[in-house]
């Protein structure tokens, strides 16, 4: 496909700083002017990590571990290193809400996940997940601030539920310099309903002009914070983001 579909348009990229370099490459690749504003930050979880490594050290009580986010990867597997417990995953089934996720699960665990839902949200993995054994629990290592759907709809199919704070999200500040471009550029994209918030924080609840969301769930988030969506993205991936954008503004 021609790289110069975007020309002359600029793009914010609200994804978290150390996961914007996909995006941000590959919007430059077909001649957009990036605006870079992050909108989130990954951080500790404010109760030091404790129930999380409690829920490590007893992982053999677990048949299944759900990730709802690459974050989420990341943080309990880093913690799981540092515990000295990375064997003990490999007694676990893995199952990964999207493709972005699924990627993320190879890439730490080594491994392809088990269950990978179609749609990418909690519900579509929830709904994917098997009829529970007797005593069957999965451990949902999750922000703390995330959404609660996936886990209270295993429970209500019998699943025994531990939900552990492996992360949290935070708004940082950005200069008024890039608040000011970020509004003026001609699309924003959104790869989370944390990043949705965040951004609206930063800017006073303004945006530019058109929104592109990658999923769902994001699309409600920008609809509950005011904003009219341009498109959703067909695909939950990069490529599919930047075809989203490409869609609207190419």
């Amino acid at each position: 496909m021609s790289s110069d579909l975007l020309t002359g348009k600029s793009v914010v990229v609200t994804r978290a700083s150390h996961q914007s370099g996909d995006l941000i490459a590959a919007l430059q690749e077909k001649g957009a002017e990036v605006v870079p504003a992050p909108a989130i930050a990954v951080v500790p979880p404010l109760d030091g990590g404790q129930p999380l490594d409690d829920a490590l050290l007893r992982l053999e009580r677990f048949s299944w571990i759900a990730f709802t986010s690459s974050n989420a990867v990341s943080a309990l597997m880093a913690r799981a290193a540092r515990r000295g417990v990375l064997k003990k995953f490999s007694g676990l089934r893995v199952a990964a809400i999207g493709p972005s996720t699924a990627s993320k699960v190879i890439a730490e665990l080594k491994r392809e996940p088990d269950l990978v839902p179609s749609k990418n949200d909690g519900l579509s993995l929830a709904e994917a997940f098997p009829v529970p054994a007797c005593d069957d629990h999965v451990l949902i290592p999750m922000a703390s601030d995330g959404r609660p759907e996936l886990g209270d709809i295993l429970e209500s199919k019998g699943w025994k539920v531990d939900r552990v704070a492996a992360y949290r999200t935070v708004c940082p500040s950005i200069e008024d310099e890039l608040v000011a471009r970020a509004i003026e550029a001609d699309a924003v994209t959104f790869a989370s309903p944390s990043a949705v918030k965040g951004h609206m924080e930063q800017t006073g609840g303004r945006a530019a002009p058109k929104v592109v969301a990658i999923g769902q769930t994001t699309a409600e988030e920008c609809r509950v914070q005011g904003l009219e969506v341009a498109d959703v993205a067909e695909y939950q991936t990069t490529e599919g983001l930047v075809q989203a954008v490409i869609g609207v503004l190419g």
